[in-house]
């Protein structure tokens, strides 16, 4: 029934017959297979392939070794350029803040200045002259020793100028009011 078709196999096996398949594959276990030397070749081959694993782990540990010391050198000079960077730009924003500051100055000193001219240029010409004969106030402090100094000489100046007269020829104290009446 089944037997005619290519690649369909009898439930009931043939003896002495085997498939092209099973004859020219090695049998899986080594014990089957009648001889030592292919389980040699086996633990060879094995042991090769750990070699070549190991060597290749080795390798890789090298270039991860090598590409974490290059990030770490890309990383530490990034850092130190953005540093850089920022302390220029610090810089310029300090010196045009400078330079506002400069700048609004003059302004405000210009500004003075044709204020002070124009308020000069429209004075009435009646406070022109009082601004003119005008003294200078003295500061608190010597105006007020102005005063004292000015007190003492006007109380000495009055105690002498008030005393009386006194007239000793006649051996008698007498005062100058007394001779105007006689």
């Amino acid at each position: 029934m089944l037997t005619g078709r290519p690649g369909v196999r009898s439930a009931v096996p043939r003896l002495g017959t085997e498939s092209s398949d099973t004859r020219d594959r090695a049998p899986l276990n080594p014990r089957l297979s009648g001889g030592h030397h292919r389980a040699g070749a086996y633990l060879n081959m094995k042991i090769q392939l750990e070699k070549n694993f190991e060597e290749e782990r080795q390798i890789l540990l090298q270039q991860q070794k090598i590409c974490r010391n290059r990030a770490r050198k890309y990383f530490v000079e990034s850092n130190r350029r953005k540093k850089a960077f920022e302390e220029k730009l610090k810089e310029q924003e300090e010196k045009e803040h400078q330079i506002r500051e400069q700048i609004l100055q003059q302004r405000k000193q210009k500004f003075e200045e044709v204020t002070e001219k124009f308020q000069r240029a429209h004075i009435p010409l009646s406070q022109q002259r009082r601004a003119v004969f005008q003294k200078p106030v003295p500061p608190l402090e010597e105006a007020l020793k102005q005063i004292q100094e000015s007190n003492l000489k006007s109380k000495v100046n009055f105690s002498s100028s008030h005393r009386p007269a006194i007239n000793w020829r006649n051996g008698k104290m007498s005062l100058g009011e007394d001779k105007n009446k006689k």
